[in-house]
């Protein structure tokens, strides 16, 4: 990522094919799942951090929210769903995201106030294998649980929280984006807007700056003039200029 070293060796995974075979019953999965999460919000909970379902949230500044989420992979249906290398099926595997949710760029969206932000309710969104190992990874549910658990909470301790502290508030957030290479569309956008809040003069630069490096032919402009009318930010256009 640029910000964090990566583990020199990559930990060695507890499956290491994807075809192994999955547990055919569902409560066993539930049941692993259950036991896999408990432990590690055993770990997370000292920290700060509160849990609903398989999520778990910590407040780090007022309206910023770090996010750490267990996604279960879902059960498709249809012999010809699995495409090798292309569309596979995460049924009896799991992986971890994790995501910050940056309030004011959440409420733009008239989305309301929850007691547990979801990983797709961020704006900054990241899977923990892929700072470790630097690939995606989804990990087999299984029997031996404890084996499976300490890698998750290993690769939290040295990868995983270390990425959610570069944006634990707003003026790392806006420091730490521009040098962040991941799941990020619109980096200087969600910048811009931070700014808005905390130095309107700033704000609204960032904002005609970042306007006026889209191509005219896209549509991303048009929705960025209309966000900006929405804001009180008034942009120079080219036919204005």
């Amino acid at each position: 990522m640029g910000i964090f070293d990566f583990l020199k060796n990559k930990p060695k995974l507890t499956d290491t094919t994807s075809d192994q075979p999955h547990l055919p019953n569902k409560v066993n999965h539930k049941t692993h799942l259950d036991n896999i999460q408990k432990e590690i919000f055993l770990h997370l909970k000292p920290l700060g951090f509160k849990k609903k379902g398989r999520t778990f949230n910590r407040q780090t500044e007022d309206g910023i929210y770090q996010v750490i989420n267990i996604q279960s992979g879902k059960y498709e249906f249809g012999d010809n769903y699995v495409i090798p290398g292309f569309k596979e099926n995460f049924y009896g595997k799991f992986t971890v995201n994790l995501g910050i949710m940056v309030k004011e760029i959440y409420e733009l969206s008239a989305n309301k106030p929850k007691d547990i932000y979801q990983d797709y309710d961020c704006q900054i969104r990241e899977r923990l294998p892929h700072l470790t190992i630097k690939q995606d990874h989804w990990w087999i549910i299984k029997g031996d649980d404890s084996i499976t658990t300490k890698e998750i909470i290993d690769g939290l301790n040295s990868h995983g929280l270390g990425w959610l502290d570069q944006f634990e508030t707003r003026d790392k957030i806006c420091k730490n984006l521009e040098t962040y290479k991941g799941t990020l569309g619109r980096v200087k956008l969600d910048v811009a807007i931070i700014e808005l809040y905390r130095d309107r003069i700033k704000g609204e630069k960032l904002f005609q700056d970042y306007y006026d490096n889209i191509d005219i032919k896209r549509t991303h402009k048009k929705y960025v003039k209309e966000l900006a009318n929405r804001l009180g930010v008034n942009l120079t256009t080219i036919e204005e200029a």
